[in-house]
């Protein structure tokens, strides 16, 4: 197990974009000593963002009250980019914190992820509540390349609307044109056909393009337990096949010696052809 005060990815240099994915778990009333506690996890959650420095950081299962007490502890470095699945964007959220210092965000958007993806808060293929994807298209001023970045969260009943969010993800990324990562809780395993719907249309696993993996392949859902090689990857961070991917890795990181969340975060470090 890796030491859990030493960061695994830590500062990356221009080029080279650090795209982190975290389920940071909604809060429910717990006591304050059970590992699934917010007032518990909150401190690790940002002790692990701000030692791990990711250029992009997507979140997901965010309350309104999580992610105010995320973008006040961040501080200024990171730029929250959060929209909640209602039909007024309120609700719980997902969305990304950027890096001020490497990124200028040019244009925000959200998605439902429905037959009718520009109506906020709209269903369909039989999920239980809306779910939606927050995009940000954003520009390296280190590098002057313009990429999108993508949060989501597909749903965690429907086999049907998993596909379709799919495909409708995959087709966003393509009529946007620009180079992208798309992250997320899949709530699917890696290589599932909502991963091979993306991979036909272009926007691929990270993790098997990765020169170097940092970390052993563990399951992204170890539920405040000892995390486990083989077990189901359902975070992860996909990118457009244009990217040149460095290094992955899959963080069992306790700051504190406290789960940040019942989710492993998934870290992807990867660069575009100019």
């Amino acid at each position: 197990m890796p030491d859990d005060d030493r960061p695994l990815i830590g500062e990356v240099q221009p080029p080279d974009v650090h795209c982190m994915t975290l389920n940071v778990r909604r809060r429910v009333p717990r006591p304050a000593a059970h590992p699934d506690s917010w007032s518990r996890r909150r401190d690790a959650v940002v002790a692990l963002v701000t030692s791990e420095v990711p250029t992009v950081l997507a979140v997901q299962e965010a309350l309104p009250a999580q992610s105010a007490d995320l973008t006040a502890a961040l501080g200024s470095r990171w730029e929250p980019v959060l929209v909640g699945r209602g039909a007024r964007g309120g609700g719980e959220q997902v969305g990304l914190f950027l890096d001020r210092e490497r990124l200028d965000v040019e244009e925000r958007r959200s998605w439902a992820l429905s037959r009718t993806p520009h109506r906020p808060g709209s269903r369909s293929w039989a999920t239980s509540f809306p779910r939606h994807a927050v995009a940000a298209v954003v520009r390296d001023r280190a590098t002057g390349r313009r990429f999108t970045t993508i949060a989501t969260h597909l749903d965690v009943l429907s086999p049907w609307a998993r596909l379709r969010s799919a495909a409708l993800l995959g087709r966003i990324v393509r009529e946007r044109g620009l180079p992208a990562a798309v992250m997320a809780d899949w709530n699917s395993p890696a290589g599932s056909a909502p991963w091979r719907a993306l991979a036909d249309t272009g926007v691929v696993d990270s993790w098997s393009r990765a020169s170097r993996q940092v970390t052993e392949p563990f399951g992204t859902y170890p539920h405040y337990r000892e995390p486990r090689v083989g077990d189901r990857r359902i975070d992860g961070v996909l990118v457009t096949a244009d990217a040149t991917v460095d290094r992955v890795a899959v963080s069992v990181r306790r700051p504190g010696g406290v789960w940040p969340s019942d989710h492993a975060a998934v870290h992807a470090v990867v660069r575009w052809a100019s």
